[in-house]
């Protein structure tokens, strides 16, 4: 029975970047709320985005402070997963500089 999944996320723009991400099955496998549900797609896209840009798996976890991404930056109305990853990683990284 495996205790993980991986999502691989490499990025010709940054070789140094990880070449996957290690998300949990219990947390997989937790039904979320209906936001939640809602806009795990949008989440999933901000993270991908993240350490495409060049964020470190720490260093995001450290700007979420154990939130989530949708929780530390909210989705907007009608916000396409794309837009989202976008402006989400661009307050991600004026939160890190601050």
């Amino acid at each position: 029975m495996p205790t993980h999944a991986t999502l691989n996320s490499t990025t010709p723009r940054n070789s140094s970047a990880p070449h996957g991400i290690i998300f949990f099955d219990s947390m997989l496998d937790v039904t979320p709320s209906s936001d939640l549900q809602r806009y795990y797609t949008h989440g999933r896209a901000a993270l991908a985005n993240a350490l495409d840009e060049g964020l470190m798996a720490d260093e995001v976890e450290q700007i979420l402070d154990g939130r989530t991404i949708i929780d530390a930056f909210p989705v907007w109305r009608g916000e396409s997963p794309a837009d989202y990853a976008a402006r989400a990683v661009a307050e991600m990284f004026v939160a890190y500089l601050q």
